[in-house]
Order: structure tokens, then C-alpha cells, then sequence
């Protein structure tokens, strides 16, 4: 491969880093690694910039090979770490940048318009155009992650871009670059802040920038800061939806959160209690109502609202008027629990074989808080500031004492700030991006370290409801409130379609998600099946007080049960192969959407169709995947019919379905 040898890094690890990807790709790569300008000049390697260069450790698992290389600025104090990793099994390579001031007295020169991955990639002859392929992000409407195409002509740039400090709000920050039908790359951005994405087509090749939207830094004497890490995946001979199952796949294998057996943490399927409940008896009732019924679930979820100062919430509230405003003081309500704990439906949670989950919101902090009477200096605006040591330090052993004490299997993490403008007006003019990058590091490090301390915890990343999907987060949490657009009735199926885009376009790169279910109504299969995901949510007060003001009838809970308990057959086949049977579908009402979970193992999977209600086609056509020629396969539907059929009839499956309606086979081979 021939790697120009003009940036910072490329002269060790871009030979490595990126080179199966290339070579499965069959387009080359050039020039490919960081970048960005060092006291106004470009940092290159033509010793200008490079002073030594030294390779670090390689290390060889069962899933990658890493390798690390470090160079050092001409003037002895800047130096840039690029840690890269290359899959096996797949055509993938990831790697993240780490700036160190390795001065103890003097700082750095200015590093602006730093970029964690600058790379050219050559183009088709055949290609005049390329397109940019992405997911809106999630802002609480009916068109988050809707599929948006980019047309990039010979000569024009696009430049995409989250703004506000969470990764997600604009776009999910997964970008394909479609070089033709059959051939692209997909970069999917480490970052759970602000990034810019630039694709400029210059004719014979494309030229690909990612990194922080902001940087103009010199570092202090001893420093360090993080950079966005950057994974590349190549699509060589497949369809864009023949590469997402590929995708897939690899987060399962690679990414998704693991227990301290090395096992995947499957989804959750959760019953919700409002933290602001008023008496700790309406959280034991809603527990109570789960196993006298016999309900499939296996969490108990308490949400916000069971924190602050002693005040009295509404009666009847589930996270209360008040969550909001003791946001940052993390004692337990006493005036609702009166034993100063949660420990009484914690107990009897964890005595049902259930697992405990609580929310909480660690970055950000009201005026309420304690601990601003004695350290100020722990806030700026509303943000916890995570850079100052002693502040992390602090709301670590806060959150930790408490997860300890409850003995909590679910850490549920939300953030409801958009932190860029806080962390703009925290940096100076020559320290531009550092108050993001110390947050965004010390973050993770409080994730990291809550893993290393509570091994099998399995955490949940909400963030109002989505906005902070991207592979960071994804390699630590599971995400139950994709959006919050689904809180509460909705116009007409708005949040019923939105309920079909977020699994059918998103899934393959956030294996396990869900979102409430409390927009659906009661005895409405097609609604609930929209909702329903590789994991879910209810909060059982929220259909007209349920359990709390009044009793749940006979009929509501059988169908309740019924519902669930199809929920729990599909769950495992989300841990298998995922294939969308239908392209990527956007927020109107006129389509059938489609998608298949298959286990090889297993041989059984199930697949889902919905004709959505201003739909022409009446009858539809698929191929399903995964399955083997010549064999029998045992048909079990969930309107009651069961058949057996020869795998041809599944891979021309035709189903005619009504407007607004659904299909939902399992099969299994014989």
C-alpha cells in the first residue's frame, strides 16, 4: 500500500494502522493519520515537526492486535500517542490520540484544528459522485434517526458536525462513505462531545477529516489530554444492508458491555417506579403487582426523583415536579423515605430475583447541593466540573457508596444539559477545547473505574433521551430512552414509526436499546410491537395511575403479560445475527418496514413486518436470511397459526397484511 509520508504519524503505525482495511477495501488509503497545525505550521514528518518517533507496546488478543507509537515534537514538550488496533475477523482498525506536555516547566506551542484521523481515499474510476450516508440524531421528535443522504459531486465538500456537546443530538456519529453500491467505509467517532466530520471529493479521491469541532490548545507542563478515537470499517462487494448485519455483528462481538465472565450483558426488559413516588409503599406495590401476576420482568427500575433535601412531592407523581431541582444532592429524600435509604425496595427487588436499577445525573448540579457551601469551586454553570481531580474525586465516592449500599445491578446515567456552551465559556482563548476533552476523559474514567469496582454492573446511558450514542458510550452502556419522544401519547403512530426506525436504522450499531412504552395503548399489538425493541420499559403508573390510583384490570394485564412474554422470545435472537429486510425507513407513514433476528446457533430466529397505515403495497416479498437450503423449518406465528415449511418459503416469504397492521414469525429448523 502506498501511504504518502507527509503526516504526523504515518511514518510507523498508518502503515499498520488502517492497512488490512485497505486491503480488504481494494482502494487504497493514503496519507492516513492525525493532523493538525503546531504553532501555525502543519505538524509533518519532513523534520519540521518530527523529532523522534518510538514504538510503544504491541499486545495480541482474541478479538484484536493493538500496537502504540508516540513522536515528539522538534521542540521536545508536545507529543502525540496513537494507539491503534486491528480486528480479526473483520475489516477494521481503531485508534485513538493522546497529547502529553512532556515539559515539567515550560508549556506547549499552540495545537489547533487538531484532527484524530485525516486519510485520503481513492476513488472508483467509475465514480464521479459519493455520497455521505448518516442518522439524524435524537431532539425529541417524530424524525430522530431518520437515514439522510449526502450527495458529494467532484470538487464539493460536506462538512457534518455536532455542536452542543452531546455526541448524538445532530447526527449519530456513525457516517458512511459510499464510494459506489458495493464498495465504502463507515467511521464511526469515539466521542461523547462535539465532533466535525469533513468528506471533500476532489475528483480521484476522497478526503476525510474527523476530530473535535473546536481545538486551539497549548498544553500545560505535565499534561495530558484525550482526543476522539476513530474506528474504520470497510465495505467491500456488499449492499449497505449486507455490511450493517457485518456491523453488527462486530459490536456484538467487540464492543458491547461484557460481565466480569467475559459474557455479554443481554438486554433488560424493566418495570418503572418514579423516584418521587410518594411513600416507598407505591414502589413495593408496583413490585407486588409484577409478581402476584406473574409478569416476565427482570428489572426494577427508580427512576429520578428520590434525592434532595427533606420536601414533599404530589401524591401521585412518579419522578415528581421536583427532580430537577435537587439535581446534584445526592441524599435520599427523607420526607418520601423515611429511612434515609431505598434499602426497603431494594431488599425486596433483589429477594424477587430481580435486578436494581436507579438513576442518577453526576454531571450536572443545582444550587441545592451540599457540597457547593464548602467547594464552590466543584461547578461551573451547571456542569460538575469532572476536570478538576478533587470534584471527580468527590461525585465518584458519592455514586459508588451509594450503588455499594444498594447493592445496585443497573446504573442508569442521564445528563440534561447541552455542556458546550458551559465548556466554551470555561476555556481561554488559548485553551480552546481542553475544558471538553478533561470532561469527556474524566467521564469515562468515572465509567471505567465504576466497572473495574462493580464488575458485573451493566450501565445505562439516557442523556435526555439518546443524545449521547456513540461507540464509547456503546462500549460501556445500553441505551433504554433512545429518545423521549416517546414519553406520553403521541400524535396519530408518530412515536409508533419512530419506534420501527430507531431498531430497523439504528440497531446495528446500538445492539441494545429501548425506549418507554408508555405512549402505547392498551390492547394495541401493532403500537406495542413498534415499541418494543431488543429491550424495554413501562412505567405501569403512567396508564391512567395505574397500581397507584387505581387497580389494573384482569383484561389489561393479561394483556400486559402477553405482550411481554412475546418480548422475552425475541430477546435472544438480538443477540444473533440482525438484518434489516427493508431499507432504512425515514418519519412517513407510506412504507412497510421490516428486520430479522437470527441465531446460527440455535438455528431459530424470528422476523417482523409492518405494513405502516398510508402504505399501497398490500402484499410484500422477502428474503429471509440465515437460513439453509433444503432444510424444514417449524412456523410459529403470533396470531396462533404454526406450519411447517421448506426453507424456499422463507427466502420468498410473501406477506399481505392490512394498512396498520403486523407480521411475527419464529421459525425454527427441523
Amino acid at each position: 500500500m502506498n501511504l504518502k509520508r507527509w503526516l504526523l504519524l504515518s511514518v510507523f503505525l498508518a502503515a499498520q494502522v488502517l492497512s488490512a482495511v485497505a486491503q480488504a477495501q481494494g482502494s487504497r488509503l493514503n496519507a492516513c493519520g492525525p493532523a493538525f497545525d503546531y504553532d501555525g505550521k502543519p505538524a509533518q514528518a519532513d523534520g519540521s515537526y518530527s523529532k523522534t518517533t518510538v514504538a510503544g507496546s504491541q499486545i495480541d488478543t482474541e478479538r484484536y492486535t493493538a500496537e502504540s507509537r508516540t513522536m515528539t515534537a522538534a521542540d521536545g514538550r508536545l507529543q502525540v500517542r496513537l494507539d491503534g488496533k486491528t480486528y480479526k475477523g473483520f475489516p477494521a482498525e481503531e485508534y485513538a490520540v493522546v497529547v502529553t506536555n512532556l515539559s515539567k516547566t515550560e508549556p506547549t506551542g499552540i495545537a489547533s484544528n487538531f484532527r484524530s484521523l485525516k486519510l485520503s481515499v481513492d476513488k472508483p474510476d467509475s465514480a464521479n459522485a459519493v455520497t455521505v450516508n448518516v442518522l439524524r440524531g435524537s431532539t425529541c421528535k417524530p424524525t430522530d434517526f431518520v437515514p439522510e443522504t449526502f450527495t458529494i459531486e467532484a470538487g464539493k465538500e460536506r462538512v457534518l458536525a455536532t455542536t452542543c456537546g452531546r455526541s448524538s443530538n445532530d447526527y449519530i456519529p456513525f457516517l458512511e462513505l459510499n464510494l459506489d453500491d458495493q464498495h465504502g467505509y463507515l467511521f464511526a467517532i469515539g466521542w461523547t462531545g462535539s465532533w466535525k466530520a469533513r468528506f471533500a471529493n476532489t475528483g480521484t479521491a476522497v478526503d476525510v477529516e474527523i476530530g473535535m469541532e473546536r481545538t486551539h490548545f497549548r498544553l500545560l507542563p505535565g499534561e495530558t489530554i484525550r482526543q476522539p478515537s476513530v474506528l474504520v470499517f470497510a465495505r467491500q462487494n456488499q449492499t449497505r444492508r449486507e455490511f450493517k448485519t457485518l456491523v453488527h455483528r462486530f459490536m456484538l462481538e467487540n464492543k458491547v458491555p461484557r460481565d466480569s465472565k467475559g459474557q455479554i450483558i443481554p438486554p433488560i426488559l424493566a418495570v418503572a417506579s418514579g423516584g418521587g413516588n410518594k411513600t416507598p409503599q407505591m414502589m413495593a406495590d408496583i413490585l407486588q403487582y409484577c409478581l402476584d401476576n406473574q409478569m416476565p420482568f427482570d428489572t426494577y427500575w427508580v427512576d429520578a426523583g428520590w434525592y434532595g433535601a427533606p420536601h414533599e412531592d404530589e401524591l401521585y407523581s412518579n419522578c415528581g415536579p421536583n427532580w430537577w431541582k435537587y439535581v446534584g444532592d445526592w441524599r435520599v429524600n427523607t420526607t418520601t423515605h423515611p429511612t434515609g435509604d431505598l434499602l426497603p425496595i431494594a431488599n425486596a427487588v433483589h429477594k424477587a430475583g430481580m435486578k436494581f436499577l436507579l438513576w442518577f445525573e453526576p454531571e450536572r448540579m443545582t444550587d441545592s447541593a451540599p457540597i457547593l457551601q464548602t467547594h464552590p469551586e466543584y461547578r461551573h454553570g451547571q456542569l460538575v466540573d469532572y476536570g478538576n481531580p478533587e470534584a471527580l474525586r468527590w461525585i465518584q465516592d458519592t455514586v459508588y457508596g451509594i450503588i455499594a449500599k444498594h447493592r445496585i445491578d443497573v446504573y442508569r446515567q442521564d445528563f440534561n444539559i447541552d455542556p458546550g456552551p458551559v465548556w466554551r465559556g470555561m476555556d481561554a482563548a488559548d485553551r480552546v477545547g481542553i475544558a471538553e476533552a478533561k470532561h469527556i476523559t474524566a467521564m469515562y474514567q468515572f465509567l471505567d473505574d465504576m466497572r473495574s469496582r462493580f464488575p458485573d454492573i451493566l450501565q445505562e446511558n439516557c442523556s435526555s433521551g439518546g443524545r449521547r450514542i456513540d461507540i464509547e458510550m456503546i462500549s460501556r452502556a445500553h441505551t433504554y430512552c433512545r429518545s423521549d419522544y416517546y414519553i406520553g401519547r403521541k400524535p396519530g403512530d408518530t412515536a409508533f414509526v419512530l419506534g420501527q426506525n430507531a431498531t430497523l436504522n439504528l440497531l446495528p450499531y446500538l445492539p441494545f436499546q429501548g425506549c418507554e412504552f408508555n405512549c402505547v395503548p392498551v390492547g394495541d399489538d401493532y403500537a406495542a410491537f413498534s415499541i418494543i425493541s431488543s429491550g424495554t420499559v413501562i412505567t405501569p403508573s403512567d396508564f391512567d395511575g395505574g397500581i397507584l390510583r387505581r387497580k389494573i384490570t384482569d383484561q389489561e394485564t393479561a394483556w400486559f403479560k402477553k405482550v411481554f412474554a412475546v418480548a422475552i422470545r425475541m430477546r435472544p435472537f438480538y443477540l444473533g445475527d440482525f438484518y434489516q429486510l427493508t431499507d432504512e425507513t425515514a418519519a412517513g407513514d407510506d412504507v412497510w418496514c421490516a428486520w430479522q433476528g437470527d441465531r446460527p446457533d440455535l438455528n431459530a430466529g424470528f422476523a417482523i413486518f409492518f405494513r405502516r397505515g398510508a402504505a399501497a403495497e398490500e402484499s410484500r416479498t422477502f428474503q429471509l436470511r440465515g437460513i439453509e437450503s433444503g432444510a424444514e423449518y417449524q412456523i410459529d406465528c403470533y396470531d396462533g397459526a404454526k406450519k411447517t415449511v421448506q426453507s424456499s418459503a422463507l427466502r420468498g416469504w410473501t406477506v399481505k397484511l392490512d394498512p396498520r397492521s403486523f407480521q411475527l414469525v419464529f421459525y425454527r429448523k427441523r
